[in-house]
């Protein structure tokens, strides 16, 4: 790239961000790529990704091949190649970029996010595409789905460390269409549930983390909650309000009556109820009351599993969050408040992601071609995080609205919030 790629303005560019800060931080577009350059096989191909990443994190509102091959002056088609076609392997990069969160925000009380997201798509050619609920549109049509990570480290900073293609049944099972796409033949259909789990197994190998959080889409899968403590892992889940439990007396044994938690939770005293300020993403502190029993859940032969219920509403009762729980170690009630309230920082990434970096840009159809782009928004979407702390700045050039697919938590606490029990 020439010189003249310096007067891009990066994607987070600002009032509150200098033109100094514009130059240092497109010198630091070149430094960042260099080792994820390094790890694709020809130059042309590390020529290409800093292309990409320059122009997914500058200043351009579609960030898809052709405007940033416009912006950049060269040919639409290289790029196109370099991106949809099957030339060069994602996964190594995707290690070099867990490798680089662990080493910069990564702790051992971390949290991983787990969600799903929608992208609206016309026609039939797009990998993975079909009539399955669209959350940005509100109904079933034609959409492309992916199952996320979010690594939530030191600072509450975060970080998008892992994408998967949700397949659906009807093209798992279509041989004419997985060819087409160049599906691999080791693909079989999971549910979005089974693709986390396998998310979570990976990153427990790579990333430092003590919780996993995800809403009633995966709380719901009692094989998915028992997966992540088999990894020795804790969890705070949403649940919905229709899930059967029974009660685990202070000495262990449990009632016989089962009740639904929404059930159980009508019939605790108000004595039982701790009160907490916490940080709201939007609209500042906000008041809200918690309650935390112990509860045991069903599973296949009549057995039951022990559990912690979370139960977390306003304080005019208008919002109301079921969860199922399993800490690793004696946590307080606070703790685990803060958990549930970190599940929107996905939401956030997801806005940033999609707003800033063009995750749902993809113009594709090759199943590596939605890996190859997903590489890139994630890589990209990193550098802009380490850049904004790096500068120090919170505000962002692009707002959306929140991904109706993301957390419906609305509140958030963080190290700095006024938790008071």
């Amino acid at each position: 790239m020439d010189d003249q790629d310096n007067e891009v303005r990066p994607v987070f560019m600002s009032e509150a961000v200098t033109a100094e800060d514009v130059r240092a931080s497109m010198k630091m577009v070149r430094a960042y790529v260099r080792p994820y350059q390094e790890l694709l096989g020809r130059r042309e191909q590390g020529e290409h990704f800093e292309t990409m990443v320059a122009g997914m994190t500058s200043g351009l509102e579609r960030k898809s091949v052709e405007p940033i091959a416009v912006m950049h002056g060269v040919p639409r088609q290289s790029l196109q190649r370099f991106v949809g076609e099957d030339g060069w392997g994602h996964e190594p990069l995707v290690e070099r970029l867990r490798a680089e969160v662990a080493a910069e925000i990564g702790g051992n009380e971390g949290s991983v996010i787990v969600d799903g997201s929608s992208t609206p798509k016309k026609g039939e050619a797009t990998v993975g595409i079909a009539r399955q609920w669209c959350g940005r549109l509100g109904k079933v049509d034609n959409c492309v789905v992916g199952v996320y990570a979010t690594y939530v480290g030191k600072d509450d900073l975060a970080a998008l460390v892992g994408a998967e293609l949700y397949l659906p049944k009807e093209w798992a099972e279509d041989e004419e269409r997985r060819e087409k796409a160049y599906i691999p033949k080791d693909v079989d259909y999971q549910s979005q549930q089974q693709i986390a789990g396998g998310l979570i197994h990976e990153l427990a190998g790579k990333l430092p983390f003590e919780w996993v959080l995800g809403d009633d889409e995966f709380g719901r899968a009692r094989h998915f909650r028992d997966s992540i403590a088999e990894l020795g892992k804790a969890y705070v889940l949403d649940v919905p309000e229709n899930t059967v439990v029974r009660r685990v007396g202070a000495r262990g044994p449990m009632t016989k009556k089962k009740w639904t938690v929404k059930e159980l939770t009508r019939r605790r005293p108000v004595s039982e109820w701790a009160y907490f300020k916490v940080r709201d993403a939007k609209k500042g502190p906000k008041e809200v009351r918690a309650l935390r029993v112990h509860v045991a859940t069903s599973r296949k032969g009549n057995q039951w599993v022990q559990e912690q219920l979370l139960v977390i509403e306003t304080l005019d009762g208008s919002e109301r969050w079921y969860c199922l729980a399993r800490p690793t170690r004696e946590v307080e009630l606070a703790e685990m408040v803060r958990q549930a309230g970190l599940r929107h920082r996905i939401e956030e990434v997801f806005e940033e992601a999609k707003g800033e970096v063009g995750l749902d840009h993809f113009e594709v159809r090759a199943w590596h071609g939605w890996y190859h782009h997903m590489t890139l928004a994630q890589i990209a979407h990193w550098f802009l995080v380490r850049e904004k702390r790096r500068l120090g700045k919170k505000s962002t050039r692009h707002h959306r609205q929140p991904d109706p697919d993301g957390d419906r938590l609305a509140f958030s606490t963080t190290p700095d919030a006024a938790l008071c029990g």
